[in-house]
């Protein structure tokens, strides 16, 4: 928009001057502004404009209402042309330029990046949030509204259509997912969610979304999804192999999350897409995590009151916890506040703010959710460990004894290992095709072997990856196994791009898992790409920036520095993670090593002898042949750093 006014009506209601929020108006100066914006392509006469605003009063008392709410308007917009007088009727003057004008014009466009202006200039609903003026002009928004709504639908479709024969599966998914939130009850749109899902290679988000699309054909209109959306979604599922993993109820039941939409806090409004859209992905991201059952946010729609008692919505939602937040806007900076409360007291057990810019794309939202679920998550699982502890082993079930073994895991302190193989082992002969115990055993057995509990020969190499491998055939969607398995193959036998397939197929699961970003980077490092290794672990801390596991963050960030050559950078990543508890015997490693190569020996020392200490039998020559770098050059030259480092040769 060009320099001046510029009103904003599509999403709510903003007022900028010269680039800087305007001044605040009456609800009235509001609504007659927001009017002249929709019909600025005619004139709208004083009579029209009294009867919408000040219905019910005689022709002298609305002349002076109106102009009082231009003289509220023109105040403290002196020397702009605001709104003129023009053959007895109103207009928006020529200094003003509207988000409907941007979108509209855009709207006629037949190009791809004209389409997506215009997608961009539509925010959301006419006026979304804006309180009741009276009922002469909600009658007249709501068919204002419904238009602009048809217009935007029209143009995400052509968007959609146009992605598609570009090949682009993921601007044509994420313009029917718009279009779904626009109008959730239109039966073509629900069509072109699945096929754009199943284009993308998301036929289990294909499968949430059907779910959410019946639960709110049920709720608005007491009726089923179509026949040929009933048909689409049978082709998804007959082509969704492996079938999906068993049903958690039968393994336990793991805990209920229900996650109630977005209350909006203050008078300057948050679009609704973008309050519903994080609700959404939210659900969507934790419930690609695999350790919560996530209820659909089709059920949770409803509950917008943000005073209910926690208790009564967590018993008929049959939740264990519930997570509310609240919206609040002012000018370009958006605050979101997260809570989670344990629906059995209505206690609230964790809170988080989260500050970002008001004006929020796809890849804003999708880190903003990501930031969310990760720390959210851990969140969950620390109040579970903490219901569970103290109870008798025979009592536990296996879902208990899984969250447990993980608890041990995380300690990586030998004793602790062994109690997380005997819950791990139980675990699977209790349930033989659970696949997550797999992939934990896999991770205890490749963790084992780094640190020296377990011999490090070619059968002991082969079992992280025949565990992850059966975990996969069990759950092919299963994140800690395609990580792992990823990460191994890279570790192990080098082939990178083996690993980034399976790292591409983590991130597809879900794209927020902090985790998934920083196993990848590893691959990087070790296939001479470290400033991509680089990118990968600083997203990591992007989307987890507190995380329990901090070490693992700067662990890996000192592998990708060391492989960049920033010795003194490496050092420090390396130092930080040493400061963490249950630190890996490779960090330490790799932090020696990038000390004696910033020409720091003595520290190299010091740090070499701790490493010592906990795996004394290591070797440098055995690090040289088993080191994942893709160079035989560059793993001599590692090897060269730890022997002046101070390891045994």
């Amino acid at each position: 928009m060009a320099p001046g006014v510029q009103l904003y009506v599509l999403g709510g209601f903003r007022l900028e001057v010269e680039g800087q929020e305007g001044p605040p108006l009456p609800r009235k100066t509001r609504a007659l502004l927001a009017m002249l914006a929709v019909e600025r392509a005619q004139l709208m006469s004083r009579e029209r404009m009294g009867e919408l605003l000040w219905p019910g009063r005689g022709p002298e008392q609305v002349h002076g209402s109106l102009r009082e709410a231009l003289y509220q308007l023109r105040r403290p917009l002196r020397g702009l042309d605001v709104v003129v007088t023009r053959d007895g009727g109103l207009a928006l003057g020529p200094d003003v330029s509207t988000d409907v004008d941007s979108f509209q014009r855009l709207a006629l466009t037949q190009d791809l990046d004209g389409l997506q202006g215009a997608a961009r200039a539509y925010a959301g609903p006419l006026l979304a949030g804006f309180p009741p003026v009276s009922e002469d002009f909600g009658d007249w928004l709501a068919p204002s509204r419904a238009a602009l709504e048809r217009r935007a639908l029209a143009v995400l479709g052509r968007i959609g259509d146009l992605c598609t024969a570009a090949g682009d599966a993921a601007g044509a998914l994420h313009a029917a997912e718009r279009m779904f939130a626009i109008d959730p009850l239109r039966e073509e749109i629900h069509w072109r969610l699945l096929e754009a899902c199943a284009a993308a290679g998301r036929r289990a988000d294909a499968m949430r979304h059907l779910a959410t699309i019946g639960e709110v054909l049920k709720r608005e209109l007491g009726v089923a999804p179509g026949a040929q959306t009933r048909a689409i979604a049978q082709r998804l599922r007959a082509e969704m192999d492996p079938p999906a993993a068993p049903a958690p109820v039968a393994l336990g039941a793991p805990p209920a999350v229900a996650v109630l939409p977005f209350a909006q806090l203050g008078e300057e409004a948050v679009p609704s897409h973008l309050a519903d859209g994080i609700l959404i992905d939210t659900v969507c991201q934790l419930a690609g995590l695999r350790e919560l059952q996530v209820i659909s946010h089709g059920s949770t729609l409803s509950y917008r009151d943000p005073q209910a008692d926690l208790r009564q919505v967590g018993r008929e939602l049959g939740a264990r916890y519930v997570v509310r937040g609240a919206m609040r806007r002012r000018g370009d900076a958006l605050r979101l506040t997260t809570e989670l409360a344990d629906a059995r007291t209505g206690a609230v057990v964790w809170a988080r703010s989260h500050d970002t810019s008001a004006a929020l794309g796809f890849a804003d939202q999708d880190r903003l959710v990501a930031q969310i679920v990760n720390t959210l998550a851990p969140r969950v699982r620390d109040l579970e460990l903490r219901r569970i502890r103290g109870q008798r082993p025979e009592v536990l079930t296996v879902y208990e004894r899984i969250l447990l073994a993980r608890e041990h895991l995380q300690a990586l302190e030998r004793d602790s290992f062994g109690e997380a193989k005997r819950l791990l082992d139980e675990t699977v002969r209790e349930e033989p095709e659970y696949a997550e115990a797999y992939a934990l055993l896999a991770d205890w057995q490749g963790v084992s072997m780094n640190q020296g509990w377990l011999p490090y020969d070619n059968g002991g190499r082969q079992e992280p990856e025949r565990l992850a491998r059966l975990a996969l055939a069990l759950d092919r969607d299963n994140i800690r196994a395609l990580v792992l398995y990823g990460h191994r193959r890279a570790l192990l036998h080098r082939d990178y791009q083996g690993a980034r397939e399976l790292f591409e197929r983590a991130l597809d699961v879900a794209p927020g898992a902090a985790h998934s970003w920083l196993w990848s980077s590893y691959t990087f490092a070790y296939d001479n790409e470290p400033q991509e290794a680089i990118r990968r672990v600083q997203q990591a801390l992007d989307l987890s920036p507190r995380d329990r596991r901090a070490h693992d963050f700067y662990s890996a960030m000192c592998v990708a520095q060391y492989a960049a050559r920033n010795y003194d950078e490496a050092a420090a990543w390396g130092r930080r993670a040493l400061a963490e508890s249950g630190v890996f015997v490779a960090t330490m490693r790799w932090t020696a090593a990038s000390l004696a190569a910033s020409g720091r020996p003595a520290e190299a020392l010091e740090v070499a002898r701790m490493a010592l200490a906990v795996a004394p039998t290591q070797r440098v020559a055995n690090s040289v042949r088993n080191s994942p770098f893709g160079s035989q050059a560059r793993r001599e030259e590692y090897g060269g750093h730890l022997i002046a480092a101070g390891f045994n040769p």
